[in-house]
């Protein structure tokens, strides 16, 4: 842009207001068609509504620094948690949010990580539950400019979350689409707060991961490891659906792919598996390795659903039918059950996800939670001891 312009767009600029400042407004003017050219030179406005310094940034009106929310940790961090030095202090949720859409849409919820006190002098806790300003490291900005919102400015806390413990100023959110209290268990479950206002608030490196299993579950390593050997793909790219079940196509695919997607040496015939269906491989194999020979004369069922004793068994057979001697205390569990054999194994091996479980009920459809732990359990296992040969 000439100067020439410049100085007739700031003649527009300060023809109500006279030509005192004409110098700050011109240096003004000059930085507005720099940053937002097109809006500024096609209506007369004024050079202030043309470019917002927010934060010591020169940003359009509406940029992501100047709308009044805190960043994603993700975005700061690469990780959807709270990082070092924070603690979730507070949460809220959006009703029916196509975020979260497994089954029909579902709660979101958005946690605040807010800076933990320094623990020295005269950083003691105030009445409203924050510390002085300089107790943390906190440093008010866009760490990303101007598309990037604020972090580590605002005082403020919901108050859920980690009630007892004193904090400073909210570095950023993370978003998950379970409730937060199974994301932390230091966060109530009430009072539910709601700001519809953040519906659409999103960043790609939210779907980076599963939004729907809390860091802190029991089943959640397990999980991460299927993602990082190619076992699971998730319900979605970023929902695991760890409470939906498991059908028997889903649990051959599984074994399937775990033992890296082998060819089967014989064909198969179940009347209700086609040969183009994306588990037809997985279940000839299964056939093949004497897994499985389908529930009914000439029918696999793929749609039907893994009982949590059909699941053992299968894993049992997987792995060879070693002989199990563990103790079974399962009051639901008879001494000529079935699967018996097989959740003794399991037991001797810390195959489980019923830890704190009174009964086994058998007949239970796993899950997917449920189903990961199992597999993740069998990978874990220790290898077996080589047979010694008299010689």
């Amino acid at each position: 842009m000439s100067r020439k312009l410049v100085e007739r767009v700031s003649r527009v600029v300060d023809r109500s207001g006279g030509r005192r400042g004409f110098l700050r407004k011109s240096a003004m003017a000059a930085t507005a068609m720099a940053v937002a050219p097109v809006a500024y030179a096609i209506r007369p406005t004024t050079a202030e509504a043309a470019i917002v310094l927010c934060k010591g940034h020169q940003c359009r009106p509406g940029a992501l620094c100047c709308d009044g929310y805190s960043e994603f940790c993700c975005k700061l961090t690469g990780e959807n948690l709270c990082p070092p030095n924070t603690i979730v202090a507070g949460w809220w949720k959006v009703d029916d949010s196509s975020f979260c859409d497994l089954n029909g849409p579902s709660p979101r919820y958005y946690m605040d990580c807010n800076f933990t006190c320094e623990d020295r002098s005269g950083c003691g806790c105030r009445s409203n539950g924050f510390c002085d300003r300089g107790c943390t490291p906190a440093r008010c900005q866009c760490s990303g400019g101007c598309d990037t919102r604020k972090s580590e400015c605002i005082r403020f806390r919901y108050g859920q979350c980690n009630q007892e413990v004193c904090v400073g100023q909210l570095m950023c959110r993370i978003v998950t689409c379970v409730p937060p209290w199974t994301w932390d268990p230091a966060c109530a479950s009430s009072p539910v707060l709601s700001d519809p206002g953040t519906r659409w608030h999103d960043r790609p490196c939210l779907h980076d991961g599963f939004n729907d299993v809390p860091p802190r579950a029991y089943y959640a390593p397990a999980v991460k490891w299927m993602a990082d050997e190619g076992i699971t793909t998730g319900m979605k790219h970023d929902l695991f659906g760890p409470d939906e079940l498991v059908t028997r196509a889903q649990f051959a695919t599984f074994l399937w792919r775990y033992e890296d997607r082998p060819q089967a040496a014989s064909s198969f015939e179940f009347s209700d598996v086609e040969a183009g269906t994306p588990y037809a491989h997985a279940v000839a194999w299964m056939v093949d390795r004497g897994i499985t020979k389908g529930r009914a004369l000439g029918r696999f069922e793929p749609s039907s659903t893994v009982t949590r004793a059909e699941s053992i068994v299968f894993l049992h057979r997987l792995a060879g039918r070693p002989r199990g001697d563990g103790r079974i205390e399962f009051s639901d569990v008879s001494d000529d059950a079935w699967y018996r054999e097989a959740l003794a194994w399991a037991l001797d091996h810390n195959i489980d996800w019923w830890a704190q479980h009174r009964d086994f009920e058998p007949q239970k459809p796993a899950t997917r939670a449920e189903t990961a732990a199992l597999l993740h359990g069998y990978h874990l296992r220790p290898a077996p001891k080589p047979s010694v040969v008299a010689s």
